[in-house]
């Protein structure tokens, strides 16, 4: 991998989900590809799953507890190392949090240190598949983070740009700084706002970033476009694709309908089978074997609540004339499976 400030941000958001065994087949190809370039990557990544049991001990079980977790983690380990990088690993909420490539070089390996003159720690904080968090950044903006999505951000954040990296669906409330714009890299693009509260779907699996406005305004451009630009209005939503940074689909949406996840449930309304069964593989963990190609012509109309997979998926075998076969697995690490078919 390159050594630049994006492709190292991304490599800490793979090693992240490689630590929680929650990466996809892309994702693991790209590390898989880093580890053989060089021995010292290898071992580097040993040295990071060795080392992270020590924050296990210090996990944090209790959200109000996380100021004396975490000044006993300091205690154990920084008083034993002369840097200053921090890997913290947090499983009560379900939050992995990484300081960048560059301060896990720093922290981590002895060799590689001195080739690391100045590095720019870089915050990243993931949410597994089943898990939605809430994120309050340096400058007071709150980000609502949906399933089996990762965030990161600098540690000079406020200095100058308040700029973000995302993968996934996150709900953002930027506070407003006049004199500080906020954007959100994703899949290639930029949203620049100055204070507003909108909605970015962004998953590296789908292509493409979906962004929905609830209010202000934001400014949707590409990274390697300097034509692409587009001006967004409250209630408003804007599809992009990565294969053609030229056009951009938009419609006119009831905000809170694609924003409802963040208050814990899903609202369909008329959807595709397609977006239906992805949103609720990544909200329930579960896994989806569709046998008949058939099942995705189907729509569904309904809301998620506090239901069960199984009463979901229930639902939608009535509502959709589908057969909807739950497969248990016993072995507690293991996802349940569904499989769908056409009756």
């Amino acid at each position: 991998m390159k050594n630049n400030l994006h492709e190292s941000i991304l490599l800490g958001q793979f090693i992240g989900k490689y630590l929680t065994n929650t990466e996809s087949a892309k994702e693991k190809e790209a590390l898989d590809k880093w580890i053989n370039e060089r021995s010292e990557n290898k071992e580097l990544l040993n040295s990071i799953n060795t080392n992270r049991n020590l924050t296990q001990e210090y996990e944090v079980t209790d959200l109000f507890d996380k100021k004396v977790g975490l000044e006993r983690f300091k205690e154990k380990v920084l008083l034993k190392s002369k840097t200053r990088a921090l890997i913290r690993w947090r499983i009560a909420a379900s939050i992995f949090v990484l300081v960048g490539v560059a301060g896990i070089l720093y922290f981590l390996s002895g060799d590689l240190r001195k080739t690391v003159e100045a590095p720019v720690l870089y915050t990243s904080v993931f949410t597994e598949n089943g898990q939605r968090s809430r994120v309050v950044l340096p400058d007071s903006s709150i980000v609502w983070l949906n399933s089996g999505t990762t965030l990161s951000y600098p540690g000079d954040f406020f200095n100058q740009n308040r700029k973000v990296i995302l993968n996934g669906q996150a709900f953002f409330q930027v506070s407003h700084k006049r004199d500080y714009p906020f954007s959100v890299e994703a899949n290639g693009f930029v949203v620049t706002v100055l204070g507003t509260k909108f909605d970015v779907n962004a998953y590296s699996e789908l292509n493409e970033i979906a962004v929905v406005l609830e209010s202000g305004i934001v400014e949707l451009t590409h990274q390697n476009s300097d034509s692409f630009s587009y001006t967004m209005k409250p209630g408003e939503k804007a599809i992009a694709s990565l294969t053609d940074n030229r056009t951009i689909d938009i419609s006119h949406v009831d905000a809170g309908v694609y924003s409802s996840w963040k208050e814990g449930k899903l609202i369909f309304r008329n959807s595709p089978m397609k977006d239906v069964i992805e949103k609720l593989r990544k909200w329930y963990n579960v896994n989806v074997e569709i046998v008949d190609p058939e099942v995705y012509n189907s729509i569904f109309s309904g809301t998620v609540k506090n239901e069960s997979y199984e009463e979901i998926f229930r639902l939608i075998g009535i509502a959709c004339k589908v057969d909807c076969k739950i497969v248990h697995n016993y072995n507690k690490e293991a996802k349940p499976q569904i499989i769908i078919s056409k009756r």
